[in-house]
């Protein structure tokens, strides 16, 4: 989550609404956090890792439907599914795993919020990134890495009027 505390969440959704949000998840591949106070490298399995994006996305969620009732306006969500380059072969199956009616657990979720919200008035992209580089050996090439940032970019850009 970007925003670390709740308070930071209240002034984004109550105090000076968004226009819409950028919210990133990593189809379970995210490094493990851990626990507070803790040292040494964390663990944790895909499936916990996917729970705890789930966990997240709850609170997010109820922030963004709470948001969307009290505008006028429709808001968008962009869904930023990142390191695909962690499982190449599998892009479409992430994508379909945060889509709205998918069925899968955060779907469900996203179906909750679009219901609470209003289908209308909230708009929902999911798209695939990954950085370019990092030395990582990867079957995408950096060719297809760029090409799926340049697609978030250019959403990005068009959801806020600059294009």
């Amino acid at each position: 989550m970007l925003f670390r505390s709740l308070g930071a969440l209240d002034e984004v959704f109550h105090d000076e609404p968004v226009d819409g949000v950028l919210h990133v998840v990593a189809w379970g591949h995210a490094t493990p956090r851990r626990t507070g106070g803790t040292t040494g490298a964390a663990a944790a399995t895909r499936d916990e890792q996917l729970a705890a994006e789930l966990e997240d996305w709850s609170i997010t969620a109820h922030r963004i439907a709470s948001m969307a009732v009290r505008r006028d306006r429709p808001t968008w969500l962009v869904i930023a599914v990142t390191k695909a380059d962690l499982y190449p072969d599998e892009v479409d199956e992430a994508v379909r795993y945060y889509s709205p009616g998918s069925g899968s657990p955060f779907a469900d979720k996203l179906d909750e919020l679009r219901a609470l919200a209003g289908g209308a008035k909230l708009s929902v992209d999911v798209l695939p990134v990954c950085s370019q580089g990092a030395g990582r050996r990867t079957s995408m090439t950096d060719k297809d890495s760029a090409a799926l940032l340049a697609r978030l970019e250019l959403r990005m850009a068009q959801l806020c009027g600059h294009v």
